[in-house]
């Protein structure tokens, strides 16, 4: 086993499920020490508490703070797993830091590592701002690593990098380090109903409340068929590519931002690296170890 990477996360946890599992894969992989947590976009305070209840799960001491609601605002709009999370501890996961920045920079300069990855897995509304802020303590970020965009062209632009274009063109123009895990790959990794009746045996803490967040997201969306989706770890995957790069295909290429946040590879000096490939099968075989791993 390699060495450990501090990683801070992003997240928008609330909406599609994939952001409750990447939570989870973060605070077990051994190789991933989570510094902190922020939220963004819309009801970020919410979307903190979410994170907060699976933190708890853990037995980790890791703090959430809510960060930027970006430019829709905080609409208060549902989140299809809040509901997972018992009336009587609600009130209690909402109470924490809202001072976002700041928490990030202190957590930021305070890490036992000389560098740390910021993994962005939502809007990049905080990031951007992160980097407008030029913080002495962005030196220390080595690496963003995003769950964001798409080369396939599409009319519209993938969901993360749609939310704040202009945030999604200011991170690309960094010049900042940056890996771009799209849509391209991550529509592969694909829980099973069979992986999910594993999972649901488990009588670990952590995954008994994530598997109740799966759950409640699955009901939510129930088609009217009767049948329910089942989760696509979109933000797993850019998690696990920080220590196992190696499950993907990687790619330097100039990735250029339009102003609906569309994102397309052009000529010129490359910006990012891209993942193109990804070993899907190893990927959903790595989820179930990391997370159902018990020492």
């Amino acid at each position: 086993m390699g060495e450990q990477v501090g990683v801070f996360l992003d997240t928008d946890i609330g909406d599609d499920i994939d952001d409750a599992w990447a939570v989870a894969l973060c605070l077990r992989h051994p190789r991933l020490d989570l510094l902190g947590v922020t939220t963004v976009h819309g009801p970020t305070r919410h979307r903190a508490g979410l994170a907060r209840w699976l933190v708890e799960a853990s037995g980790k001491k890791v703090e959430v703070a809510s960060g930027l609601p970006g430019t829709r605002g905080d609409d208060g709009r549902f989140l299809p797993y809040w509901a997972a999370i018992p009336e009587s501890q609600q009130e209690r996961v909402l109470k924490g830091r809202t001072d976002w920045l700041e928490f990030l920079k202190e957590t930021i300069r305070l890490a036992p590592y000389e560098e740390v990855v910021l993994l962005t897995v939502g809007a990049l509304t905080n990031a951007a701002a992160l980097f407008g802020s030029g913080a002495a303590e962005l030196k220390k970020v080595k690496e963003i690593v995003a769950m964001v965009g798409v080369i396939e062209q599409r009319a519209e632009p993938e969901y993360n990098a749609g939310c704040d274009p202009a945030a999604t063109q200011a991170v690309f123009a960094s010049g900042k380090s940056l890996t771009m895990v799209g849509l391209d790959v991550t529509m592969q990794c694909v829980l099973s109903e069979e992986d999910l009746k594993v999972f649901a045996s488990s009588n670990d803490p952590l995954i008994e409340r994530l598997m109740a967040m799966t759950e409640v997201w699955r009901n939510a969306h129930r088609r009217p068929d009767g049948t329910r989706p089942l989760p696509v770890l979109h933000d797993v995957l850019a998690a696990l590519v920080i220590v196992e790069p190696e499950l993907v295909t990687l790619k330097p290429m100039k990735i250029e931002v339009d102003e609906k946040g569309r994102t397309r590879s052009v000529g010129g000096t490359p910006n990012a690296r891209v993942a193109i490939g990804v070993r899907a099968k190893k990927v959903m075989q790595r989820v179930r170890e990391v997370l159902l791993y018990r020492p």
